[in-house]
């Protein structure tokens, strides 16, 4: 039988749902599986942690089968792991149940996420594939997240002090009310997604943003503000000022259509010798019926060619 704060340190199934008003849930140790066998494991809500791996654990362990609901923290994964072995999460319901992994990585696959922002921190690596994210927003610091074949619904992304953030494969709707995300000192990778409604761009200080054939729609303040960029092969609608970096932007092969303004190279004032200038450029985009111009640029030195506009303001 399993209590509120028991530590776990063999192969585990429930066989009930288990409720903690106070307190911790369950501690696992090194290599455990913990499977909730369908039931669900309930906190208080404003304090404890729903299951924890102690500093001493390895790494290894995998929770699967169940819900996980009402927790300050959810899931803590921590310790020493010098062999990277990653703990699996699967097939888990997180409710209101926020996650945190710090210093070993870990697996989230078909884990329904709601109210529940997940957070990799300090060699915290996250990959979460096959999964449903309801504001719940992704978070890594000084670690790497890959998110693929997800669904990400009023859940923003954040990548900040190395490592970098990869989304390929998904869908990600802010619905209106949400920002897309932020990049610091790192870097944002979107590929093959289909991204739309989201209320902000992706900002940041010091970050770069990769953008390869996604589609982006309805989002009224734009995709990027401000970062260095790589976008090629993406289509733009109804998407406002969809482009606006005062930084080197690589803008090739993308289709710009129904937006205020396609792309805009901006530069407050040029310091001598900075080649940024030269590292940007317009090229091969096709930029149809924009109501405001195709490409504006107040940035010297700008190449641009191959692009063909029609239709625009």
């Amino acid at each position: 039988a399993v209590t509120c704060g028991s530590t776990v340190t063999t192969d585990i199934t429930l066989t009930a749902d288990l409720h903690c008003p106070s307190g911790d849930g369950i501690i696992l140790g090194s290599n455990v599986t913990l499977d909730l066998g369908g039931h669900s494991l309930v906190g208080g809500g404003s304090s404890g942690v729903g299951v924890q791996t102690s500093f001493l654990s390895e790494g290894g362990s995998t929770i699967r089968n169940g819900t996980i609901e009402n927790w300050r923290t959810g899931i803590l994964l921590q310790g020493e792991n010098p062999d990277r072995v990653p703990s699996v999460v699967s097939d888990v319901d997180l409710l209101d149940a926020p996650v945190f992994v710090i210093n070993t990585p870990m697996q989230l696959t078909r884990v329904t996420a709601v109210d529940s922002r997940i957070a990799g921190e300090l060699g915290g690596d996250l990959a979460i594939s096959q999964s449903g994210l309801t504001r719940s927003a992704v978070d890594v610091f000084y670690a790497s997240a890959m998110i693929t074949d997800s669904s990400l619904v009023q859940s923003s992304v954040s990548s900040a002090a190395l490592g970098q953030m990869i989304i390929d494969s998904s869908t990600l709707d802010g619905k209106g009310t949400t920002g897309l995300g932020y990049v610091s000192e790192t870097r944002i990778t979107i590929e093959d997604s289909v991204v739309r409604n989201y209320d902000q761009p992706i900002t940041g200080f010091w970050g770069a943003v990769s953008l390869t054939d996604n589609e982006f729609t309805d989002m009224p303040n734009g995709v990027l503000g401000d970062i260095s960029s790589f976008i090629t092969g993406n289509t733009f609608i109804r998407s406002g000022v969809v482009l606006r970096g005062n930084v080197p932007m690589i803008v090739e092969n993308n289709i710009f259509k129904h937006n205020e303004v396609g792309v805009v190279f901006t530069r407050a004032a040029l310091v001598p010798g900075d080649p940024t200038a030269e590292g940007s450029r317009a090229v091969g985009n096709v930029l149809t019926k924009n109501s405001g111009t195709g490409i504006q640029t107040d940035l010297p030195g700008l190449t641009v060619g191959g692009n063909t506009t029609t239709k625009n303001g």
